[in-house]
C-alpha cells in the first residue's frame, strides 16, 4: 500500500502555513571548499543521503519511463501490423494502471529494473545513454540544491553551473544548454501520435515531468531542512494525487510541464540546467510519438534522426524570452499547477493551446529575472 495520502498532503501544507512568503534568509556561510571538492563529482549521492525517499521515487519514475517505451514499442508494432491505425483494446488502461502502481511502491522497484532497461534499449543504445545521462544530471543538480553546506546564493549558483559543466563533459550524449523551440514537438512527421492516441498515458508521463520540476521549488525557496522536507512531501503527495481522474489539481496535466511555468526559482539558480531538463522532456515526447505512430516506415531510423536533431546545438534553438513566453502561454494550471500553491482553475483567459493563435492570455515576463 502506498504511504502517500490526502492526510500527508494536509500535514505538509499545514507546515507551510507558518512560513513567510519567501522563507527565512539563507545564512551567509562559506561553502567554497564543498564546491571545490565537488567540481568533477556528481552530487547525486547528496540527494540520496538527504532525501532517500524522494531519491527512490526518482528511480521508480525512471524505470516507469523505461516500461513505457518498451510497452509503446510493442503496441506500435501491433498497430502497424493491423493496418487500421487504432490503439489496441485495453493497452492504455493496463499500462497506466501498472505505471501508477509502480510509482506508488516503496523502494526502487528493482523487480522492474531489467524490463525497464530493455524498454530504453528499444530506443537504441545511444538514445538510452542520452536519457540515462540526463537523469543523472537531474539527480546531480538536485544534490547540489539540497547540499546543506551550500547556503550562499552565489555559491549555490556556481555549484549548479559546475553540474552543467559535468554534464557537458560528455558532449556526445549531452543535450544543448539552450532551449529547443516548442514547435519541435508539433512540427515533425509523427507529431501528436502519442498524446492523440494515448491521452491518459501521456498525462501520467507529464505528471512525472511536473514532479521533477516542482520538487526544485521548496529546495530553491527555503533554507531549513524541515521546511524543505515538508515541501518535498507536499510535491510528492500532489504528484500521486495527479495520477487520477479527479478534479484539478488532482488530475493529469493537460500540457507538457516546462521549467518557466513550474519552477522559476530553478531558473534563477541555473538557467542552463533548466533548459537541459526541458530539452530532455521534449526529446522523450518525440520518441514516444515515433513509437506510437501507425505510419512510421522505419522506427529505428526515425528515432536516430530525432536523436541527432535533439543533440544538434543549432537545430530549432530558440531564445530564452521565447522559451519563457511560450511556457507561460501554455498555462501553469494546464501544466500541473504551482508546486506548493493550490490551483483549481486556469490563470489564463485562453485555453492552453489557444495561446498559439494569439488572444489576450499572453503573460508579461518579469524584467527582473536575471539573464
Amino acid at each position: 500500500m502506498s504511504k502517500y495520502s490526502h492526510a500527508a498532503g494536509a500535514l505538509s501544507l499545514a507546515a507551510f502555513a507558518f512560513i513567510p512568503a519567501f522563507g527565512a534568509p539563507i545564512a551567509a556561510q562559506s561553502a567554497s571548499e564543498s564546491i571545490a571538492t565537488s567540481e568533477s563529482e556528481s552530487q547525486a549521492a547528496v540527494l540520496e543521503r538527504e532525501y532517500p525517499d524522494f531519491y527512490d521515487l526518482l528511480i521508480r519514475l525512471e524505470r516507469a519511463h523505461g516500461l513505457l517505451f518498451g510497452g509503446l514499442f510493442e503496441e506500435g508494432e501491433i498497430v502497424r501490423a493491423n493496418g487500421d491505425g487504432l490503439p489496441t483494446f485495453e493497452f492504455e488502461f493496463d499500462i497506466v494502471d501498472r505505471l501508477t502502481r509502480l510509482t506508488a511502491e516503496e523502494g526502487r522497484a528493482d523487480h522492474a529494473a531489467e524490463e525497464a532497461a530493455a524498454g530504453f534499449a528499444v530506443l537504441g543504445a545511444k538514445a538510452a545513454e542520452v536519457i540515462a545521462w540526463g537523469n543523472e544530471f537531474y539527480r546531480d543538480v538536485m544534490g547540489v540544491l539540497v547540499d546543506p553546506s551550500l547556503t550562499v546564493f552565489a555559491e549555490r549558483r556556481a555549484a549548479v553551473a559546475q553540474a552543467v559543466e559535468r554534464y557537458q563533459s560528455r558532449p556526445d550524449i549531452a543535450l544543448p544548454t539552450r532551449p529547443k523551440e516548442m514547435d519541435v514537438l508539433y512540427d515533425h512527421p509523427y507529431a501528436f501520435q502519442f498524446r492523440g492516441g494515448y491521452a491518459d498515458l501521456g498525462g501520467v508521463i507529464w505528471a512525472g515531468y511536473w514532479l521533477k520540476l516542482a520538487a526544485t521549488e521548496p529546495i530553491t525557496d527555503f533554507p531549513e531542512k524541515e521546511v524543505r522536507q515538508a515541501g518535498i512531501d507536499t510535491v510528492t503527495n500532489r504528484y500521486h494525487l495527479k495520477l487520477s481522474y479527479g478534479e484539478p489539481p488532482e488530475f493529469f496535466p493537460s500540457e507538457i510541464p516546462l521549467a518557466p511555468a513550474i519552477c522559476p526559482g530553478m531558473i534563477f539558480l541555473g538557467t542552463e540546467a533548466s533548459m537541459i531538463m526541458d530539452n530532455l522532456s521534449f526529446m522523450q515526447e518525440v520518441f514516444a510519438d515515433i513509437l506510437a505512430s501507425p505510419d512510421v516506415p522505419d522506427v529505428h531510423a526515425a528515432l536516430d534522426e530525432a536523436l541527432d536533431q535533439f543533440l544538434d546545438p543549432e537545430y530549432r534553438i530558440t531564445t530564452r524570452d521565447d522559451w519563457e513566453s511560450m511556457a507561460l502561454q501554455h498555462g501553469i494550471f494546464f501544466q500541473g499547477g504551482f508546486p506548493l500553491g493550490v490551483m483549481t482553475k486556469s490563470e489564463l483567459n485562453v485555453d492552453s493551446h489557444a495561446a498559439h493563435f494569439g488572444g489576450s492570455g499572453r503573460p508579461v515576463l518579469d524584467p527582473t529575472m536575471p539573464r
